[in-house]
């Protein structure tokens, strides 16, 4: 884990405050440390596991609000790894496996086999579509169907994915795309 110094983020996200004026205190101040939880696969083709990252917090005086600084695969408001979803997506969307076909390898937990759907990937594919989730992805149609959505969304976090990528199969490039996305 970064130092506190080496994590501070360069301004406040909500009021915009420099952290570090010339000549001033500073202004957004370590906070303290929190544990997220991650889950999905390290790596493509590895079992899905639940990892805990620690990561740093910081108050800002000028408006006092408490911000998080976060690895570029740990993603807002979510327990899976931006890895993890891109994966996910690029499976549906692209390799057209299941829904639980998906789940078994996406997520640390095993379900019952008679579980056909799996209401995280839905929510996933609902948040791209409202732009909430992989922002760049562009707005898809209201005539998308959810297997629409989530091919867009790989092919654009595979575009993401660094140069030597491009021979890779699209969920490597998707799972590799979404940290560059970040």
């Amino acid at each position: 884990m970064p130092s506190a110094e080496e994590a501070r983020p360069g301004q406040c996200p909500w009021c915009e405050a420099a952290s570090r004026p010339p000549g001033g205190p500073l202004v957004v101040v370590g906070h303290g440390v929190r544990e997220r939880q991650q889950r999905g696969p390290l790596e493509v083709g590895e079992p899905a596991t639940m990892v805990v990252v620690r990561v740093r917090r910081y108050l800002c005086y000028a408006c006092e609000q408490t911000c998080t600084v976060v690895p570029a695969e740990v993603t807002a408001r979510r327990h899976y790894a931006a890895t993890a979803i891109a994966l996910a997506v690029a499976l549906y969307g692209v390799v057209g496996l299941t829904a639980s076909k998906v789940r078994e390898q996406v997520s640390p937990w095993r379900v019952p086999e008679e579980a056909t759907s799996w209401p995280t990937l839905r929510r996933w594919l609902c948040a791209i579509a409202q732009g909430a989730l992989f922002a760049r992805v562009r707005r898809v149609p209201a005539s998308f169907g959810r297997r629409q959505v989530a091919e867009r969304a790989a092919t654009t976090l595979a575009a993401y994915a660094p140069p030597p990528a491009a021979a890779w199969p699209i969920e490597h490039q998707a799972f590799a795309g979404a940290v560059a996305m970040a």
